[in-house]
């Protein structure tokens, strides 16, 4: 991995957050276009994405879905969706390295307003949040062996995180932990503290950009205000969180799609023209329906979470239903991407492709994305639960068991 230096932009002030909707389809148009320029040179090269994602906090899309009561548009999941697959078409590298940014707003929202504003705003300002949840080996994620030791107002970290997506080049990195309460808690950590160093050690086969590379915490210090810990928290709103979190996923491996599908376009005359012209026309027509339904499946989710939301807080039953529609969209949108891309390569001359610059990152980018979980067990458990009314297993463990996932 490539370290660039940091891009030094300090006349340039961040970009206005869209209102509505549709400002927040046009701001996405517009970052995917840059990012569609320089999309094939850092995967070929391996660099730190730098521009890319400064980019991203100028735009205003990464406080879209702030409260209003903290200044935000309160957008809701029917537009982040939608801004996800416009930014995943363009690259879905790239687009996934916010995922866990909204995923921690997502979890500030029941947080006193007072410490949950000033990250609010920091979001607003262009400010991006990383991730350092996962840990390797069994319980990484519900026992986590990270530990928040008390130390004067704040706590002291020490642990190892891998697959930190985003965190190396992010403002705050929030940390899972194990809390002295016996619970589990989240550390927002700034960018920079002593004692956190965030490796550039991913080296994958596809979504190279998400820099997903692996953080070491020693004797970290975070002040209190920025811990936020689970105990006590309603189970169902770290369930529906979950699960909110999730549906981005599925609109990452929607946009793969869609791109796929508008290179297929460009290139359309030449390969009808050809001897694979009717396979290649039957296999638009297929895949433009493929689309369309894992878009109607990951609009119905939107709509179960933002009724959640206008209705709130949320209710287990409420959770367990966001997280079966989720589920169904993810199993779509998982087989989707990766055979949407996987299809032109067969159709299409290599000649064309190779006009297109950095196709190949379609195939490989859907691939390594769709193992981001096995969805041949969210099949299962859909269909578990809609023959036997069996919840899936860790939506089962977040509402009924202790279930203080952190953020």
């Amino acid at each position: 991995m490539t370290l660039s230096p940091p891009v030094d932009l300090p006349d340039v002030v961040p970009g206005r957050t869209p209102r509505s909707h549709a400002e927040a389809v046009a701001a996405a148009h517009r970052l995917a276009a840059r990012w569609r320029e320089l999309g094939p040179l850092r995967d070929a090269d391996r660099a730190v994405p730098y521009r890319e994602l400064e980019l991203l906090g100028r735009s205003g899309l990464l406080g879209l879905t702030v409260p209003t009561r903290f200044g935000g548009p309160g957008l809701g999941e029917h537009t982040l969706t939608r801004v996800f697959a416009i930014l995943a078409a363009a690259d879905a590298a790239l687009a996934q390295v916010p995922q866990n940014h909204f995923g921690a707003l997502f979890g500030l929202e029941t947080e006193d307003d007072e410490r949950a504003g000033f990250f609010f705003r920091a979001a607003l300002a262009g400010a991006r949040f990383g991730n350092a949840g996962h840990e390797r080996g069994k319980g990484g994620r519900t026992a986590p062996r990270t530990t928040l030791v008390p130390d004067g107002d704040g706590y002291r970290i020490t642990g190892f995180k891998t697959f930190c997506t985003g965190a190396l080049t992010a403002d705050w990195v929030p940390v899972s932990a194990a809390h002295p309460d016996g619970g589990t808690a989240t550390a927002f950590v700034r960018q920079g503290a002593p004692g956190l160093v965030v490796h550039p050690d991913w080296d994958a086969f596809g979504q190279r950009a998400t820099v997903s590379g692996s953080a070491e915490l020693t004797d970290v210090w975070v002040d209190a205000r920025h811990v936020f810990t689970a105990t006590g928290r309603p189970k169902a709103a770290g369930a529906f969180r979950y699960s909110r979190s999730q549906l981005t996923h599925a609109a990452i491996q929607l946009g793969i799609a869609e791109g796929t599908l508008a290179t297929a376009d460009r290139i359309a005359p030449a390969v009808l023209a050809g001897p694979d012209g009717h396979r290649f026309r039957v296999w638009r027509e297929e895949l433009v329906l493929d689309i369309h339904a894992t878009a109607a499946l990951i609009g119905r989710a939107a709509d179960l979470i933002d009724e959640v939301v206008a209705a709130g807080p949320a209710t287990d039953a409420g959770a367990l239903a966001v997280g079966i529609a989720v589920d169904e969209a993810k199993c779509l949108a998982y087989d989707l991407g990766p055979l949407a891309a996987d299809g032109l390569t067969g159709l299409a001359d290599p000649a064309l492709l190779a006009a297109d610059p950095g196709f190949d990152r379609y195939w490989r980018n859907a691939r390594t994305h769709s193992l981001h979980d096995p969805v041949r067990w969210r099949r299962h458990y859909v269909g578990d639960h809609h023959l036997n009314g069996t919840p899936p297993p860790f939506l089962a463990w977040l509402l009924e068991s202790t279930g203080d996932a952190p953020l």
